[in-house]
């Protein structure tokens, strides 16, 4: 059985939103947050995707999806860590 990498996605997204629930209680703020969070992961994995780019001369979803990912990973943590 093969899982879409585009799951992974829906997974940053939804770990967005439970991130932004507890401190907002409108809608626009959580939407706020959670775009904020998926902005800052994408540009903190430009300079990766760009590198990778460069050396291997094709990127693919699949790795343009795990390097966010990555980022993103990295943004949770340091944010529950208090980084």
């Amino acid at each position: 059985m093969q899982i879409s990498i585009r799951w992974l996605w829906l997974a940053m997204i939804g770990g967005s939103l439970f991130l932004a629930m507890p401190g907002n209680s409108r809608i626009d703020r959580v939407l706020g947050d959670v775009v904020g969070h998926l902005f800052s992961a994408l540009l903190l994995a430009s300079i990766p995707i760009v590198g990778y780019y460069f050396l291997y001369k094709r990127i693919g979803e699949k790795e343009v999806t795990l390097i966010v990912g990555a980022a993103w990973a990295y943004l949770v943590i340091s944010k529950f860590l208090g980084l």
